[in-house]
């Protein structure tokens, strides 16, 4: 049997965002533990057909084999594609982030609310759905009631893992600099909601706070111009404040090492995978009370933010309290995290099932 991981976009992403980061953790932690052969694979949607990564020829997929795909398409995307895995009678799995263009369809870019619905329909076709929190799976359950459908297939959790990288090849320390650095990781758009972070950090640095704080993210060419606008604005004023909008892993774990804690502002999310990673790096996080993290949200590691206000006095109160930070960095240290190896686990077992 044969294990077939789907690429398509990740394999060409110019991008380093959290789905593609989902798909190379999933892809590396499956493929380290899987016994069989696995194969990442590419759809040519030109040619109708599955090919390895940098070749031409077409890979048969047969009924002994399994498939699993973390990436976002709708069949508009990818004529054939569905027909391709019907034929071939292998076991199809799909990995479901979330239902966030639908919620949000003002502030997302408009071709990921155009796909949405019929992507969210077309999961559908898989024997098996796996949603990234529980939250995500209730919406996706609740979006296939709403279309009559009562013959659905299995949909269940998939836990992601917290583990930022592999303790055996990448040696890292966490050495906090001073004035404190504070991080915030995430595209630059509304649902981020980092213009709430700016305003609240302007008011602490008028009065008298000191600290630098660092956005790592790209920038949404849709919406997210005005937020890294302000940005610049505000380092024109002369205030510490950074915008990282290339980012990788060697640019993130150097910022990390650096960082006092970490702010996650966001109000809508799949999962909120930056929030577990920071915390399984043992760096405390200011969060946003977000419905896919609750049950990862261990205080004071993370403490939870729900407005403005509260926010301001978070911030104010680790800035001004070391100690407090001291022990939310001793609590996230002692934290008992989900690892990728767990999530490749799961599938591995559903693989052989």
């Amino acid at each position: 049997m044969v294990f077939y991981f789907d690429i398509t976009k990740a394999a060409g992403a110019r991008h380093f965002s959290g789905l593609t980061r989902v798909s190379e953790r999933l892809r590396h932690a499956i493929e380290k533990r899987w016994t069989g052969k696995f194969s990442p694979v590419i759809w040519n949607k030109k040619k109708l057909f599955f090919s390895q990564p940098g070749s031409r020829d077409p890979v048969h997929i047969s009924s002994e084999d399994c498939f699993l795909t973390p990436e976002v398409f709708s069949s508009v995307e990818r004529p054939g594609f569905y027909e391709g895995l019907k034929e071939s009678r292998a076991r199809c799995a799909a990995i479901f982030h979330d239902s966030i263009p639908l919620k949000h369809p003002d502030i997302i870019w408009p071709k990921s609310v155009e796909r949405h619905p019929q992507y969210m329909e077309d999961l559908l076709e898989f024997n098996n759905v796996f949603s990234v929190s529980a939250a995500s799976k209730e919406d996706l359950g609740n979006y296939w009631a709403s279309l009559g459908k009562k013959e659905t297939p299995p949909l269940r959790v998939l836990q992601l893992g917290a583990d930022f990288f592999d303790h055996s090849n990448v040696k890292w320390r966490h050495r906090p600099v001073s004035p404190p650095l504070i991080l915030c990781i995430g595209i630059l758009e509304p649902r981020k909601n980092q213009q709430e972070v700016l305003k609240v950090a302007c008011g602490l640095w008028k009065a008298g706070l000191q600290f630098e704080l660092h956005f790592v993210g790209r920038v949404n060419p849709h919406f997210g111009k005005p937020i890294e606008k302000e940005i610049k604005a505000i380092r024109r004023k002369g205030y510490p404040i950074h915008l990282h909008s290339k980012q990788n892993d060697e640019l993130l774990l150097d910022l990390y090492s650096k960082t006092r804690f970490t702010v996650f502002n966001s109000y809508a999310e799949g999962f909120g995978l930056p929030v577990i990673e920071s915390l399984w790096l043992g760096i405390p996080c200011l969060c946003n009370d977000l419905p896919s993290l609750r049950g990862f949200l261990p205080q004071p590691a993370c403490q939870i933010v729900s407005n403005e206000n509260e926010l301001t006095r978070a911030l104010k109160s680790w800035l001004e309290n070391p100690d407090l930070i001291d022990h939310a960095t001793l609590c996230a240290r002692k934290l008992t995290l989900p690892q990728w190896s767990d999530a490749a686990e799961t599938l591995i077992q559903w693989a052989k099932d």
